[in-house]
């Protein structure tokens, strides 16, 4: 008897890979390959045991990447392994081989139609241009708003400005790390991932045994649905 299939589905930066910046904060380093490079500098790391372990992964198991990334940022990596599935913009973009599912991109569509667009909340953010805490705004993109902060200036009432001009937009803003990331409202990693889910019962003829791993708030709906959940220590 077949064994039944299974659907890993896991965080990126800081979950599989991990920039230097990361690693020094975490006190050390296994051997790892480079896997994306910005400019002239390494920007990840895939440790060689992550790296074989994956490798190593029966055929019944489908791999699926879930990032809070934009496509274009997810596009700079170069991974050592087949990648069947990817979630990128917090759930709003799923690919298969590499290619937008047009199912997902409709539902997503008509969800974008009730939100306002990307560019006003990019206007309310570069609105605060010049504030202390402020660095640098991300790419432009559709499904996912990035501004580079500075941590330790930024106080909690700009952050609530933010919070609420961006729920007035339709649009959630989070802040992990340096980064503060505005979604469009409803979108979620698990939501993305359940219709991967989906879609693999679909070919196969039963859900698969759904594990997942994953390190911030975009991620704990996602642990909290999947059958096995993993955090990094």
């Amino acid at each position: 008897m077949s064994p039944g299939p299974v659907l890993i589905t896991t965080d990126l930066d800081r979950t599989l890979i991990f920039s230097p910046r990361a690693t020094s904060q975490l006190g050390g380093a296994l051997p790892a390959d480079v896997v994306e490079i910005t400019g002239s500098q390494t920007a990840g790391e895939l440790c060689h045991e992550a790296r074989d372990a994956i490798g190593a992964l029966p055929g019944h198991v489908r791999m699926c990447l879930a990032t809070s990334r934009s496509i274009s940022r997810l596009a700079r990596l170069r991974l050592p392994f087949r990648v069947d599935y990817a979630i990128a913009a917090n759930g709003g973009v799923v690919l298969v081989d590499g290619v937008p599912d047009p199912d997902w991109s409709e539902r997503i569509a008509r969800k974008l139609a009730g939100v306002a667009p990307a560019a006003a909340v990019r206007a309310l953010l570069a609105g605060f241009a010049g504030s202390p805490w402020l660095e640098r705004l991300g790419e432009d993109d559709e499904l996912c708003c990035v501004a580079i902060v500075d941590r330790g200036k930024l106080c909690s009432g700009d952050l609530d400005a933010i919070a609420a001009g961006c729920r007035d937009l339709g649009w959630r803003a989070s802040l992990i790390g340096r980064k503060l990331y505005v979604f469009p409202a409803g979108l979620g990693k698990e939501r993305a991932a359940a219709f991967v889910a989906e879609r693999i019962a679909g070919q196969s003829g039963a859900m698969p045994r759904w594990l997942a791993a994953g390190d911030t708030e975009h991620d704990q709906p996602m642990l909290m649905a999947a059958d096995v959940a993993w955090a990094p220590a």
